[in-house]
């Protein structure tokens, strides 16, 4: 019951715009990394060893990534490393939404990050954290989690800043 009021209450405080870029998707998309192994068959890719990849503004770095490709393109990345990490960018004049998780999963045509273990947002001056984020990078809506059994120390934390907007009085 607690996770499910501090999840809404984190998706009532975040409403910044969170979409990235259009031009992002359509760039192409640069991976470096130590080793990779593509099964073209299947379109499944795993790239090993000091991992980045970029798309535009887009950028996630890891240990290990695996892609999945699909018809159109590709449909999921998956990151993994002690804190692997995603940054976008979701307007021209907003600076970079960065998220970490020690499991990434972005689900690309959703635009959807899933944050495992140790995750973290931070957009603009607002931090989020938990052991299990849901972040919907259309809809700005983000849920956080933690998976703790009752009486554990693990907690949903977030930082909110103050509105700058001082016409309110």
């Amino acid at each position: 019951m607690r996770n499910k009021f501090l999840a809404l209450m984190v998706t009532a405080l975040f409403s910044v715009t969170a979409q990235a870029l259009p031009e992002d998707r359509e760039k192409p998309i640069h991976v470096s990394a130590d080793s990779a192994s593509i099964d073209e068959k299947t379109g499944f890719t795993v790239y090993l060893g000091d991992v980045k990849i970029t798309q535009g503004t887009l950028l996630i770095e890891a240990d290990r990534v695996e892609l999945q490709r699909g018809d159109e393109g590709v449909e999921v990345v998956t990151a993994y490393g002690e804190q692997a990490h995603f940054r976008q960018k979701p307007d021209v004049d907003k600076p970079y939404t960065d998220a970490w998780g020690d499991t990434i999963i972005y689900k690309v045509e959703k635009e959807h990050l899933t944050l495992k273990k140790n995750a973290k947002v931070i957009s603009e001056q607002d931090t989020f954290t938990g052991d299990r984020i849901l972040y919907n990078l259309k809809t700005s809506i983000v849920d956080a989690f933690s998976d703790s059994k009752e009486g554990s120390a693990g907690r949903v934390e977030m930082i909110i800043q103050p509105s700058k907007n001082k016409d309110a009085q």
